[in-house]
């Protein structure tokens, strides 16, 4: 696996250095290559200023700070969410305990529903067949009617 500097892998590398020794051609590109070091160097240098000043206004209870904390995300976590934590860890056990109360509650009943269920279409489909045999019955019952009598006229 190659390693990523800003999101660039092995690869993009590649080919930004094969254009950049087109476009400036192989003498210039070392040359190139210190001033952007120098300016990644810089540029890493005034974010970890920055940072230490932020911590510094901020006072001691920021001093694990990182450019990531500066998310808001983040940085509403850190200060507002902190304090309301434990509430709504209480919240979520309570929810939690009352699921549980409900799963014993429920599955109890839905198993009784489904045996209640699988006994009514065991019974449904008893008369089902019942009806069935009552039908033919009727059935050869009329064709027996209907075939007697003909067949005593003739």
């Amino acid at each position: 696996m190659t390693p990523m500097i800003f999101d660039v892998g092995g690869g993009e590398l590649l080919a930004i250095i094969v254009i950049a020794v087109i476009l400036f051609g192989p003498e210039r590109v070392p040359d190139l290559a210190k001033k952007a070091g120098r300016i990644i160097a810089y540029l890493r240098d005034v974010a970890n200023s920055a940072t230490d000043t932020i911590k510094t206004q901020l006072g001691p209870e920021f001093d694990d700070l990182t450019p990531a904390d500066l998310n808001p995300k983040r940085l509403l976590e850190r200060t507002i969410l902190k304090d309301v934590q434990a509430d709504l860890d209480s919240i979520k056990n309570q929810v939690s305990g009352l699921k549980q109360d409900l799963e014993g509650t429920v599955l109890p009943v839905k198993s009784g529903i489904d045996v209640s269920l699988a006994n009514a279409k065991t019974s449904l489909a008893g008369i089902e067949r019942s009806l069935d045999d009552a039908t033919s019955s009727l059935q050869q019952a009329v064709v027996d009617d209907a075939t007697g009598p003909t067949a005593t006229l003739t």
